[in-house]
């Protein structure tokens, strides 16, 4: 019983963490698809200001 709830609170933090990190990404500009390639909306979106 204990085991679950530890290992369930871990992958809820897990969860927390990864969405916070890719939300302050977004809001600073940052490209948060996992690869900036070309397709990123981000990445396009700067190049096309330069």
């Amino acid at each position: 019983m204990v085991v679950e709830i530890i290992i369930t609170s871990i992958i809820v933090v897990s969860a927390v963490f990864i969405l916070y990190k890719n939300i302050k990404k977004s809001t600073s500009g940052q490209c948060n698809c996992g690869s900036c390639s070309s397709s990123c909306p981000k990445f396009s979106a700067v190049k096309q200001k330069k």
